[in-house]
């Protein structure tokens, strides 16, 4: 049983295999967009295929038993495939020491005879020309009156692979740690106050950091047409009941603490306070600045009626922010109900019983939306990206090239073989050994 599951999961096939199942799975979790609440996908899908797909947990797909099954099989895949290669590519790397082998000369995947009647030691020579053109300086040795050279470069990469395999663990390691210790979620905290809790993505429930992070301050700028330019947030972490450390927040320009980001995510108004609105008579043209407090009427100048806030919102219909005014006149049997936009933003709906009514200004309080996340796995996956680019450039760039020359015989007539293996580009390699041998005569 042991042997067959270590043959199964020795199995090339079975990488390829889970290597194409993430990869469409990947690419289903990219197209349903992940971590939204479920009363969302209710509305997008049937009651058949909404049941199918939260049976499957594809709507947090990435976080599902199944595919961190699918993660682990494949670490495990891995991990056998590569312990299967790292010995013989040691053996290859560091050889046992041991006497000269003549045995070489015929298994060797590139071999080369020939034969010549010169001087031993104009052959002995030219020989150590022809290695040192193809791979370097050889290590001449000498046994039982037969010479022998030996040239090697570049055994270094083969250690390619094994940090290509290697990589692909750490950063399969990165990724379930931070799936199964991480979290991903958003705080929204008020101006001048903390909070400790962070609701997680997904309905998922909340997260207790340890720490309050307070927002000291929200600041916002506008472009002429509205939309918000810029914003930021002055933290304060409170740890221990003391103040931690400080810091500033915006978007794409993230804080750290203790190993959690936390990132400018989203504002709003939490609060409005200290309306002011202009009120101008149309008959004497005199403008009038009135303070009126939401759901409290105040008299209008030079006039029996009453003005109201009814209620405020912070944009109507694209206009920007906008109050509910309420126009009280004795007499009348119904309320002029209206919207006051800031801006001048439809200034013909604002005219009312003789005066012009404009938003001037109000005193906003902000929340600011803070998305926080924990992943204890990203050191593993750089470890991992830094051994995987090392064994790209080991792989890619260089080459693993061996190579013997035995030189055998007596006065009369010596015989040369050659002998030599390389890693890749055999067909380079044995061109270029062709021609020194032409060119260097040893004939």
């Amino acid at each position: 049983m042991i042997k067959k599951l270590h043959k199964l999961f020795s199995s090339v096939k079975l990488t390829i295999f889970l290597f194409l199942f993430l990869a469409v799975t990947s690419v289903l979790g990219t197209i349903i967009q992940q971590g939204l609440p479920l009363e969302r996908y209710e509305a997008i899908y049937s009651p058949g295929v909404f049941g199918i797909l939260k049976f499957l947990d594809i709507f947090d797909m990435y976080h599902s038993w199944w595919f961190l099954l699918l993660l682990v099989l494949l670490s495990i895949n891995t991990t056998i495939c590569t312990s299967r290669q790292i010995p013989r590519i040691i053996k290859l790397i560091f050889p046992e020491k041991k006497e000269v082998d003549d045995t070489v000369f015929r298994s060797s995947q590139i071999r080369k005879a020939f034969q010549s009647q010169k001087k031993l030691s104009d052959i002995e020579r030219q020989a150590g020309i022809l290695v040192k053109s193809l791979i370097g300086n050889p290590v001449k040795t000498v046994k039982n009156d037969t010479i022998y050279f030996f040239a090697e470069k570049g055994k270094y990469s083969r250690l390619g692979m094994i940090f290509v395999h290697i990589s692909v663990l750490l950063i399969l390691a990165g990724g379930l740690t931070g799936t199964m210790l991480g979290f991903n979620g958003q705080m929204n905290i008020v101006e001048g106050e903390k909070s400790d809790t962070v609701t997680l993505f997904g309905g998922k429930g909340t997260e207790k950091l340890g720490f309050d992070v307070r927002c000291d301050d929200f600041t916002i700028k506008f472009y002429e047409s509205g939309m918000p330019k810029e914003y930021k947030t002055d933290l304060t972490i409170i740890d221990d009941k003391k103040k931690a450390a400080t810091g500033v927040m915006r978007v794409n320009h993230p804080f750290t603490y203790k190993g959690l980001k936390f990132c400018q995510a989203t504002y709003g108004i939490a609060g409005v306070s200290d309306f002011f609105i202009g009120v101008r008579n149309n008959k004497t043209g005199e403008k009038t600045v009135l303070k009126p407090e939401i759901m409290k009427k105040v008299p209008l100048p030079d006039s029996n009626a009453s003005f109201a806030i009814a209620r405020f919102v912070t944009d109507h219909d694209g206009m920007g922010p906008a109050v509910l005014g309420v126009l009280l006149e004795p007499g009348k049997a119904q309320h002029d109900i209206f919207w006051i936009f800031q801006n001048g933003h439809n200034i013909n709906q604002q005219q009312k019983s003789g005066f012009i009514f404009t938003l001037e200004n109000f005193s906003r309080l902000y929340y600011t939306g803070i998305q926080v996340s924990k992943d204890p796995g990203v050191p593993l996956v750089w470890i991992g990206f830094c051994l995987i680019t090392a064994g790209f450039i080991l792989s890619l760039f260089f080459t693993h090239k061996r190579i013997w020359l035995r030189i055998s015989g007596s006065q009369d007539k010596y015989e040369i073989s050659i002998a030599a293996s390389v890693s890749k580009n055999r067909k380079t390699f044995e061109e270029r050994l062709e021609r020194l041998t032409g060119e260097i005569t040893l004939e």
